[in-house]
């Protein structure tokens, strides 16, 4: 059991590592985009294995929205991952005990939709930081997953970010990319 926990431990370890020189890089225009087709439940799946076992997860549920858009479109797989991997790790941070969060990929007609649920609401006062810089509700040396979220999807993704977060929808957090990743000179909004 120790030797499973220094495992996560540092598994962990290296992925922050991983993301902040990937930040670091996005930041200074550096960051490489590889794209590639990207299946949209294989790249769920990946997702959710890789934060499954994180300590945020514990006690919590994942699940996949029935109705899951089951389609091949062209990305970066690992920057979509990182940003899908934030997403429901923030979403899980935020579900108490026994809750779940809920993913889903919703096909448009030249778009597609990642999207990830969780029921608590955000407030006012947050929402309008939710996407700067080592903004957090979490404490010191946080605030790096939402900011993140939005660099990676909007400078390098060529897509948006966009949430609702309201009694009737609860919280749902949201990435719109084309299904075809556009060049570089295509207006990407």
């Amino acid at each position: 059991e120790l030797i499973n926990l220094s495992e996560e431990a540092s598994r962990d370890i290296v992925e922050e590592i991983i993301l902040h020189k990937q930040i670091r890089s996005a930041e200074s225009g550096d960051l490489q985009v590889k794209i590639e087709p990207v299946h949209s439940i294989e790249l769920i799946e990946s997702a959710i294995r890789k934060i499954i076992s994180h300590e945020v997860g514990k006690d919590k549920h994942i699940c996949i929205d029935e109705d899951c858009a089951n389609i091949y479109f062209e990305t970066d797989k690992m920057l979509l991952q990182r940003v899908i991997i934030n997403l429901v790790k923030n979403a899980l941070e935020a579900t108490e005990v026994g809750g779940k969060v809920i993913v889903g990929v919703e096909s448009l007609s030249e778009k597609l939709r990642v999207w990830v649920k969780s029921e608590k609401i955000i407030s006012n006062d947050v929402k309008m930081q939710l996407f700067q810089r080592s903004f957090s509700t979490k404490g010191q040396g946080r605030g790096i997953g939402t900011y993140s979220i939005k660099l990676l999807t909007e400078n390098y993704l060529k897509g948006k970010v966009g949430f609702i977060s309201n009694e009737s929808d609860r919280t749902i957090f949201s990435v719109e990319l084309n299904k075809i990743f556009p060049p570089d000179n295509a207006d990407q909004r």
